[in-house]
This record gives C-alpha cells, sequence and structure tokens, in this order.
C-alpha cells in the first residue's frame, strides 16, 4: 500500500526545503545495482477508513482514536498546535507510520503506553516527509504526536494581524509482519540487533533523522583463508556510514560514501581476538534520511586474490604490509576508501619508488608517509594517470603508501596496481 500525497494548504512557514543536487561523475567503473528490497510498505494512503482528527486532541486523555489500516486528516492550527492520536496494536508487526509532505516543517513522534517517546521523526524542512517506515511494536496502547517544528526567529507578526493557518495534513497508519530478512526496530545497539550470516542479506530503512541500524555478522564458519566483502545498497539522499567492531567493541573498520552512493568494503579479513565472541557488528548510519527507499546490506564470503590487498588498511597507522618478496599489490577502491601500504623498516637507509597503476576511468591520488609525516604526494589530475612517489627513508623508519580518489564524490570501483620498487640511499633513482 502506497501513501498517496494528499492536498496541501499552508499559508505560514513559506520555504522549499528543496536542496538542489549537485551534479557529478563517477569518474570509476559502475557499482553493480542491487535490486530494491521488498519490505513492509513505506507509506501511502491505507486501503482503510479515512477521518478526521477530533479537537481538543492535544494530550494523551483525548487523543483521536486512530485505528490501523486507515488514514488520518488533521490541521496544525495555530503554528503551537500539537495533535496527539491513540493507536491500539494488536499484535507485534513493523510500524508504517507516515505524514504526508507539507508546506511546514513537520515533526512526528511516537509514545509508547508510558507516555515515553520511543521515535521521533524531524528530518527537517518544508515539503519533506515525515514519520516511520518500519518500527517494530509490541501490543498495546501508542500515541502519535504531529506538531511543527520549532521556527528560527523571525521578525514579529503586526498588531491585529489575523491567525494563520499552518497545515493540513494526512496521517497513516498501517501494520505489517517483518519479513525474515528485515530489521527488527528498534535495532540501534548490540542489545536488539539483527542477526546476519555470510552469503545472507537484510533489509532495512534509514527512515529518520538519527536512524542507527546494527547488525550482528557471525564469522564463525569462516576460516583463516577467507574474507568477506560488505556491500550496502545506495539510499537517494543520504550519505551512508558503515563502522565494523568486533566482538569485544574493538572498531575494525569505519567508511563513509558519497550522498547517494553505495557503500562497499571489498577483502575484509574477520578477526576474532582471544576472548571475544565470534562476531562482528556492522553499525549502518548516514547523513540524511529516506523513509520510502529501503537498503540491502549483504555479505558475501570470498578467497583472497594472490598478491591482492586485503582490508581494513584505511589509515597510516594501520596499513596492509607488504610481504619482503612482493613488489606489486594488486588493489580495489570503492567510495570512501583509503587503502595504505606499509613497508617492513630496514636497518639501512634507502630510497622508495612507488607507481600505482589506475584504469582509464579513474583519476588516482597518492602520498607517502615516512614515520607518520606525509613527504610527497602526487595528483596530476588525470583519469588514467599513473603515479609515482619517490621519496628518502632513514635506517629504520617507516614508510607507508596511502592511495585514494582525487574526486571525494567517485560513486564506483576501480582495480589497481601499486608497484614498489627500493633502492640504496646512494644509488642513482630513476
Amino acid at each position: 500500500m502506497r501513501i498517496l500525497v494528499g492536498a496541501l494548504l499552508l499559508t505560514a512557514c513559506h520555504g522549499s526545503g528543496d536542496k538542489p543536487r549537485s551534479s557529478r561523475g563517477s569518474g570509476v567503473a559502475p557499482i553493480e545495482v542491487v535490486n530494491q528490497p521488498q519490505f513492509p510498505d513505506a507509506g501511502g494512503r491505507a486501503n482503510g477508513a479515512v477521518g478526521d482528527e477530533i479537537e481538543p486532541n492535544d494530550g494523551d486523555d483525548v487523543a483521536t482514536p486512530f485505528p490501523l489500516e486507515s488514514t488520518m486528516r488533521g490541521t496544525i492550527d495555530p503554528e503551537t498546535d500539537v495533535d496527539h492520536y491513540r493507536l491500539e496494536i494488536d499484535k507485534p508487526g513493523a510500524l508504517s507510520l507516515m505524514v504526508n509532505a507539507v508546506e511546514a516543517d513537520l515533526v512526528v513522534e511516537l509514545e509508547d503506553s508510558n507516555g515515553a517517546m520511543v521515535a521521533r521523526s524531524a528530518r527537517g524542512g518544508a515539503r519533506v516527509k515525515e514519520g516511520f517506515p518500519n518500527f517494530g511494536v509490541v501490543p498495546g496502547r501508542y500515541t502519535v504526536v504531529v506538531k511543527a517544528a520549532a521556527k528560527r526567529k523571525t521578525k514579529p507578526a503586526k498588531k491585529g494581524a489575523a491567525p494563520v493557518l499552518v497545515a493540513v495534513y494526512e496521517l497513516t497508519a498501517t501494520l505489517a509482519p517483518i519479513p525474515p530478512n528485515g530489521e527488527h526496530e528498534p535495532d540501534e545497539d548490540r542489545g536488539t540487533s539483527n542477526d546476519l550470516i555470510a552469503g545472507d542479506s537484510g533489509t532495512g530503512f534509514l527512515g529518520w533523522s538519527g536512524d542507527i541500524d546494527v547488525w550482528k555478522l557471525s564469522v564463525e564458519t569462516l576460516s583463516a583463508k577467507n574474507t568477506i566483502d560488505l556491500e550496502v545498497s545506495a539510499v537517494e539522499g543520504v550519505a551512508l556510514e558503515l563502522d565494523v567492531d568486533d566482538g569485544i567493541t574493538n572498531p575494525v573498520l569505519v567508511r563513509k560514501a558519497p550522498r547517494g552512493a553505495p557503500l562497499v568494503v571489498r577483502g575484509l579479513v574477520p578477526v576474532v581476538p582471544q576472548g571475544s565472541p565470534p562476531f562482528h557488528y556492522l553499525t549502518i548510519k548516514g547523513s540524511g534520511s529516506n523513509p520510502e527507499t529501503a537498503y540491502t546490506v549483504k555479505v558475501t564470503q570470498q578467497v583472497p586474490v594472490t598478491d591482492g590487498e586485503l582490508e581494513p588498511n584505511d589509515s597510516v597507522d594501520k596499513p596492509f604490509l607488504m610481504p619482503n618478496d612482493r613488489t606489486v599489490v594488486h588493489a580495489r577502491w570503492t567510495p570512501g576508501d583509503l587503502d595504505c601500504f606499509g613497508l617492513a623498516p630496514e636497518t639501512a637507509g634507502r630510497t622508495v619508488i612507488a607507481t600505482i597503476n589506475p584504469p582509464s576511468d579513474f583519476d588516482v591520488s597518492a602520498e607517502l608517509f615516512v614515520d607518520g609525516k606525509a613527504i610527497q604526494v602526487a595528483n596530476k589530475l588525470k583519469k588514467g594517470g599513473e603515479e609515482k612517489l619517490t621519496g628518502a627513508v632513514p635506517s629504520n623508519a617507516k614508510a607507508v603508501i596511502c592511495v585514494k580518489s582525487a574526486d571525494p564524490n567517485a560513486t564506483g570501483e576501480a582495480a589497481y596496481d601499486v608497484e614498489v620498487q627500493e633502492t640504496s640511499a646512494g644509488d642513482n633513482v630513476p
């Protein structure tokens, strides 16, 4: 069932709330598109009855009865008006609660039977849909609160000015079973996390401002020779972030993707510290929210590529260490990625020459660090251009080569090679 965007009426709080979309090229090969996951409907007018709020309904004790599978019309008038609706839930499920986008900045809150607020949607701006696409509920009474968002200070109205109508809105509530692979809200911490295994996928929403989803990934069946790929499909208007921690809260990896881009981690090596349960926790969050588009999180078991890069290696402090018998590493860049490659210290001084060979559609940027200090940057600002770093490395010093996209908004994947040569400090460098 889909929410029908109702007729809108507003005379105060003018403002578009629509930000112009910036254009950006991918600069790299596109990521494989993941089919849109099927999930409880993220909002549309219910097929049931359509009713009107009953004023006064400015408190829980006078809340307007709101049957499930129905649509309720309400009015915020004046701007300080607060509307309460009573929902009676008779079975557990995923509650889809949506207010259509109106010419006002509205806020929607959900309270439990004790009056405690359990969810809040305040995405901000006029003409922005508010609500919860899949909030997990149990049998009992809930209260829905709709009100205008706090306004910035404006010039006081002229004396004698007539009161103005703020907004006419439509509020829809539906309840659906949570699908087997769907997230169970609330799921913002380890105690309420969703189970996930390698080879499987899950679906969820970043449905409101500050929404956080935690997935508990079992790595018990993976051998020491396995890696995993993590993929989170793109959500329109959201800059995704993925935090990976081990079973005892040690951070493993943090990855951020550009707005509207998928988030992908390739070749991650699961590590289970001594005394830790065999799990990794995947925390998915983002800048922005979208109650209409679900994401898919997918975990795939892989066998490492010979002479291939291994994750995590996203910092100078924790690079992928190149074996002494290896001069070339095959690597892969994904949105938001930073790949760092470390060279073992040697007792004698030396000169390091690193060559990065990208594909024709990838603009690469590289940097050479010695004992944590950047000594050279290579960035020709040209797609497909080979980048070369050359620097002196003193005895017993640690050299690290870091590679990223020159375009921070690139939205694809790119395979590239890093080739390293070392010469004695006094030798001529080609």
